[in-house]
């Protein structure tokens, strides 16, 4: 399962999805959490981050987006930073379900 979230998890309610996520990575079911535009911020964030590497889901951040919100430095190191080929892939390959927390 792939969550694509663009809306930072300090101004929007992530934790349902969240806690979905992490319920599907305690099952043995590969989760990543790929973080686009203001989303990128969540990226910086220790505490948010350690809950998600806690639980073995694979953290991501649009590179692009890091850039242009000026993140790209304070982006933890729990965080892979990817371009959009990487995305694709993530999309097309790597993951069968794909859910769009981008309201």
């Amino acid at each position: 399962m792939l969550i694509i979230l663009s809306r930072s998890p300090l101004t929007e309610n992530t934790d349902s999805i969240l806690e979905i996520a992490r319920e599907a990575a305690e099952d043995g079911e590969k989760v990543a959490v790929l973080h686009i535009q203001d989303a990128c911020i969540g990226a910086t964030i220790d505490t948010y981050c350690n809950k998600l590497a806690e639980t073995k889901i694979d953290i991501y951040a649009l590179k692009g987006d890091c850039e242009a919100r000026g993140l790209r430095r304070k982006v933890k190191s729990s965080v892979r930073i990817i371009d959009y080929k990487q995305w694709v892939r993530l999309v097309m390959v790597e993951h069968k379900n794909i859910v769009s927390w981008t309201t």
